[in-house]
C-alpha cells in the first residue's frame, strides 16, 4: 500500500481558506485541523493508499504579546500532540512595531529543507504539499529530481480560482505535478471542533 506524508503550511493553509470560504467571520474562529485536512486530501486520491505522516510548520505567538491568541495555540498544540502522525515543527512569530499583525519567520525555509530531505529519504512514497507560498517552490523543483512522488494540494472555489502560486508556477516551468482540489465543504468539515468555531 502506498504511504503518504502530508506537508502544511499551516497558516497558508488556514488563511487561504479563511479568504475564500469565511470572509464573515473573525480569522480566530475557523482554524482547520491538520489530520482532517490531511484525510480530506488522501482522499481525493484513486490509487489505495495509507496516511504515513502529517508534518505541520507554524509560527507560535508570544504569551505576553498576544495572551488570547497563545491560549488557543497551545490548546491546539497539546491536542494536536497527542496525535502520534502529526510532526510539529513551531517558530516564533515575529513582533514589529509598525505591523498590525505578527509575521511568521522562517517557517517557508524549514518546511522547504524538510520536504527535500524526506524526499530524499525515500521513507514515503508520496510527498504531498499543501502550500500557496511562492517561496517553497524551489523545494518543489528539488523533490521532484527525487524518486519520491510529489503532488500538491490547494483550495478551490470550483469556479476558476487558480489554486495556490506553486501550482501555477509548477505549470510555468512544465512540471507536471497533480493538484487535489479542496472546496468549500472539505474547508468546514476540516474545522477543529475543539476551538468554538463559527461553524
Amino acid at each position: 500500500m502506498e504511504r503518504i506524508a502530508v506537508f502544511l503550511d499551516y497558516s497558508n493553509v488556514h488563511l487561504v481558506g479563511h479568504e475564500l470560504f469565511a470572509r464573515d467571520f473573525q480569522k480566530w474562529t475557523t482554524h482547520v485541523s491538520p489530520r482532517r485536512i490531511a484525510e480530506a486530501i488522501i482522499s481525493k486520491r484513486t490509487q489505495e493508499c495509507e496516511l504515513a505522516a502529517v508534518f505541520l510548520y507554524r509560527g507560535s505567538p508570544e504569551r505576553f504579546l498576544d495572551p488570547e491568541a497563545t491560549k488557543i495555540f497551545r490548546d491546539e498544540q497539546r491536542r494536536w500532540g497527542n496525535d502520534d502522525l502529526i510532526h510539529a515543527t513551531y517558530l516564533p512569530l515575529h513582533y514589529a512595531s509598525y505591523r498590525v499583525t505578527p509575521k511568521e519567520a522562517g517557517v517557508d525555509v524549514r518546511l522547504s529543507l524538510d520536504l527535500v530531505r524526506t524526499a530524499e529519504s525515500h521513507r514515503y512514497d508520496t510527498l504531498i504539499l499543501f502550500s500557496g507560498d511562492s517561496d517553497c517552490f524551489p523545494a518543489v523543483q528539488d523533490a521532484v529530481k527525487t524518486t519520491t512522488h510529489l503532488e500538491l494540494a490547494a483550495w478551490s472555489d470550483g469556479k476558476g480560482y487558480p489554486g495556490n502560486r506553486i501550482a501555477q508556477q509548477s505549470a510555468k516551468h512544465r512540471l507536471r505535478l497533480w493538484t487535489h482540489s479542496l472546496y468549500e465543504d472539505d474547508f468546514w468539515d476540516c474545522q477543529d471542533k475543539q476551538n468554538g468555531i463559527a461553524a
